[in-house]
């Protein structure tokens, strides 16, 4: 096959090919040739053999430990088997792609550490595309449940969690979980691959445009301190036909972009689709029992027991008595997703790209798709379970109770529609499902999504500069929010001066934010005596749970009851302690370092990290930057891609906070941290007019 291999001025590869066949063999070379570590690692991460293969590193085991517990090396097998002739052929294209660009790779890419690997197979593929699917994702909505049971344990108040949670513990039964084995660092404090964040995606009809034409937005808010960046930037062009955008390496899938006539992006719906059951076991339960083997390089392998109710898999798998059940409904249809993401890559229409999407069940997501012809609109896709007995899944599900799952809510039966006032948007937000059925239990608050619209709808001809800015935007309507009532109840002193004096935007410089991040973890801390004491600040300082209780959290904040409650001397004390602080600028507090995927911390002679860099924004502000904790270290979370086109014009924008190539020692290693930094974007062009020698392949 031959291919047309260009390089455009900011360094962004294009290739050019004959068909639209070729174009999925192109971009497996592209990720071949210039992340073959990366991508290796994600296509081999769901067999469960990444410590036997490279290193018994601790990141490694739990990758493994995770497969083999979702028995993803089955699940890939069968799932290859069930795939569509045409997306096999597609699959196969791009993994023969993969293996051309692995070979043409420089061997010196960390002494050819990436040789170890080898390229996968289409079971192995979507074994890694299940695990990408499940971590930082549906893994964290798992652990943020198992946080409530732990708070009961640690002995909250369950009353205060009924309140907190109002209405989603309908029916839970406090008194099982209690009688639950510990549940204390069940599962390890790591946000996963892909971290936990949020995500911004939105657009304009032709009405609100200034050219007359749809305009789109896009950036999703994933780890942002890895090197090289989560996402890879490509061009290819087929003939009339070109994709530009943000890919994920090791998947052949154009995550955020847009072809010839359609953009799309999506941003985690939050979905509820894991849950959990209290189980009784003994001799009588029937149990399904496996045994996986981890490999360990250079160490003994050890034995993994698996045991599995018929509700799901137990957590204590060798325990007699109380246990919990876990399952994940993301699980089923990973043939069907797949082939859903490769026709998006030809969709000419948002209505033909939204029928394409419909059959994604493993991620859950928010789309927004844009086109051509002008045509906006949003759409949820997943799998999410349809639960009985008005259950929310928030809670395990007692184990004598009508609870349990009667279906599963997909394609047209989730949440979808055009434009509203010739605005779509979406920001982790929780959307209802049929006859109101709770989809979300830990959905974001809707700062960013409020101001998202709240910036459009005040703009009467909104143009690339509008979007392009919005995703700067760092004001932060939390504040907007918190701040009366902590500031009634916060204490004369220099914290209260600066927050009076805040005009409310989380800037690197500004020393009121800095300011309002004390008081809020401070206040946060100060709910601990009603929501579990001790367990509850560890799990604040060392688990992502303050993202995902967050607009739980963050109502309680907000109601001069709580401050008044069971909680208010609590509160009144930690906001005491923080009120005669003299912090420094908000940049100098939070920061981040850029760290190589797997070979960062070495001294800086090997030149293989960026920074420290200051991490402007917070939870709440359009441009979301937050340091989530994961046990001993904290993960930066930002926008990992940044991406703005008008449908009108064959030319896009963006930017991601690293460079092209994954070879440390190339140029483009991390060629635009800078420009990431300063919030510029370049150009994004198809490749037929580059100036490029052809490449035979």
């Amino acid at each position: 096959m031959e291919l047309r291999l260009t390089m455009d001025a900011q360094g962004t590869p294009g290739i050019t090919v004959g068909s639209e066949a070729g174009a999925f063999y192109a971009l497996g070379y592209l990720h071949g040739r210039y992340r073959p570590l990366q991508s290796l690692l994600l296509g081999n991460a769901g067999t469960g053999r990444l410590a036997e293969r490279l290193l018994p590193l601790p990141p490694l085991l739990h990758l493994d430990r995770t497969a083999h517990l979702l028995d993803l090396p089955t699940v890939g097998r069968r799932e290859a088997g069930r795939l569509p002739p045409l997306t096999l052929e597609r699959v196969q294209l791009y993994l023969a792609g993969l293996t051309r660009g692995v070979a043409a790779a420089p061997s010196s890419l960390l002494g050819g550490l990436h040789r170890l690997l080898p390229v996968p197979d289409p079971p192995a593929l979507l074994s890694g595309f299940g695990l990408s699917a499940y971590l930082g994702l549906a893994e964290s909505q798992g652990r943020m449940e198992r946080a409530l049971c732990e708070l009961v344990q640690a002995g909250a108040d369950p009353s205060q969690l009924e309140h907190l949670f109002r209405p989603l513990l309908h029916g839970w039964s406090p008194a099982e979980l209690k009688v639950l084995p510990p549940l204390r660092d069940l599962a390890p404090a790591d946000p996963g691959a892909f971290g936990t964040g949020g995500s911004n995606a939105f657009a304009v009809s032709p009405a609100r445009s200034q050219s007359g034409r749809a305009l789109f937005a896009a950036d999703p808010h994933l780890v942002i301190d890895q090197l090289p960046s989560l996402f890879f930037e490509a061009r290819i062009q087929a003939g009339p036909q070109y994709w530009l955008g943000a890919t994920i390496p090791g998947l052949p899938a154009i995550a955020i972009g847009r072809n010839r006539d359609v953009a799309w992006s999506g941003t985690f719906a939050v979905a509820d689709n894991v849950d959990h059951f209290c189980e009784h076991i003994d001799a009588n339960t029937p149990l399904t029992r496996r045994l996986a083997v981890l490999g360990r390089r250079g160490l003994p392998a050890q034995q993994l027991l698996i045991a599995e109710s018929p509700r799901g898999r137990l957590l204590w798998p060798g325990a007699q008595g109380p246990n919990l059940a876990v399952a994940w409904s993301g699980l089923e249809g990973l043939a069907e997703t797949i082939t859903a993401y490769l026709q998006l890559w030809t969709a000419n229409s948002a209505a033909a790209a939204q029928a394409a999407l419909s059959g994604s069940s493993t991620l859950s997501l928010h789309f927004i798709l844009a086109d051509r012809g002008g045509d906006v609109r949003y759409v949820q896709v997943g799998r999410i379970p349809e639960r009985l007995g008005g259950w929310s899944g928030l809670p395990p599900a007692p184990k004598d109770g009508a609870f349990g799952w009667r279906g599963r809510y997909t394609g047209l039966h989730l949440p979808h529609g055009p434009a509203e006032d010739g605005i779509a948007a979406s920001a982790n937000e929780g959307r209802l499902g049929p006859g109101g059925a709770v989809l979300s239990t830990f959905a974001q608050p809707n700062y960013r999504l409020h101001r998202i619209r709240q910036v459009l709808s005040a703009t009467p001809q909104v143009n690339l500069q509008t979007l392009a800015s919005l995703q700067l935007d760092l004001h932060s309507l939390q504040a907007d929010r918190l701040l009366p009532v902590v500031l009634a109840n916060l204490p004369d002193g220099p914290v209260r001066r600066l927050l009076l004096a805040w005009d409310r935007r989380v800037e690197p410089h500004s020393v009121g934010a800095h300011a309002f991040q004390l008081v809020y973890r401070a206040a946060l801390h100060g709910l601990a005596p009603v929501l579990g004491g001790r367990r509850f600040h560890q799990l604040l300082e060392s688990t992502e749970l303050s993202v995902w209780w967050c607009a739980a959290l963050d109502r309680a904040l907000a109601d001069p009851g709580t401050w008044s409650g069971p909680a208010g001397a609590s509160l009144a004390s930690a906001l005491a302690g923080v009120a005669d602080a003299h912090p420094g600028p908000y940049g100098e507090a939070q920061t981040f370092q850029l760290r190589h995927l797997l070979a960062g911390g070495l001294p800086a002679a090997f030149g293989l990290d960026r920074g420290p860099f200051p991490l402007p924004g917070n939870i709440s502000t359009v441009r979301q930057g937050n340091l989530v904790p994961a046990g001993s270290k904290k993960v930066a979370i930002g926008p990992a891609y940044r991406f703005v086109t008008d449908l009108g014009e064959d030319l896009a924008y963006a930017t991601l906070p690293g460079g092209v190539d994954g070879d440390p020692w190339s140029k483009s290693y991390a060629a635009w941290l800078d420009e990431y930094r300063e919030g510029r974007l370049h150009p994004l062009r198809p490749p037929e007019k580059d100036d490029a020698l052809p490449l035979r392949v």
